[in-house]
C-alpha cells in the first residue's frame, strides 16, 4: 500500500532556532517549495515571559499549543489556554503572550508566513 507520492528530498538536520522577542523560533518550511506560501513554525516560551503586543496584517495564524500553559490576548481580550488547545488569529488582530511558571511550546501555522525569507518582507506591527 502506498501512502501518496514518494519523498524525493529529505532535509536533514533541525532548522535554525532564532530569536523574535520572546519566542524562540524553528521555522520548518524555510528554504522548501512552501516557504512563501505557508509557515509551519515550531515556537518555545521561556517562563515567566511576556511578549509584545502585536499584529500581522495579512497572515491568517493557527496556534497549537502542545506544552504548557499561558494566557494569550486576542484582539481586547485574555484567554487562558493549555496544551490542546488553538487559538486563531485573523489579519490585524492585536494579540500577545504571557506565560507563568512553565515553559510554553506550541506550532504556529500561517498564512502568508509573517516572515518570508525568501522575499524579505516581515508582516509585524507593534501596537503604539
Amino acid at each position: 500500500m502506498t501512502l501518496g507520492a514518494p519523498v524525493t528530498t529529505i532535509l536533514r538536520g533541525a532548522p535554525p532556532i532564532e530569536r523574535f522577542d520572546v519566542f524562540d523560533v524553528a521555522q520548518l518550511t524555510r528554504g522548501t517549495p512552501l516557504e512563501s506560501l505557508v509557515a509551519a513554525d515550531l515556537v518555545e516560551l521561556a517562563p515567566r515571559s511576556t511578549s509584545e503586543v502585536h499584529r500581522h496584517d495579512r497572515s491568517s495564524t493557527v496556534i497549537y499549543l502542545y506544552e504548557g500553559s499561558a494566557r494569550v490576548l486576542v484582539g481586547e481580550t485574555w484567554h487562558d489556554v493549555r496544551a490542546g488547545d488553538r487559538v486563531v488569529i485573523e489579519p490585524g488582530e492585536y494579540h500577545g503572550f504571557r506565560t507563568g511558571e512553565e515553559r510554553v511550546l506550541f506550532l504556529s501555522v500561517q498564512m502568508p508566513p509573517i516572515l518570508d525569507e525568501s522575499t524579505g518582507r516581515l508582516d509585524l506591527a507593534r501596537r503604539p
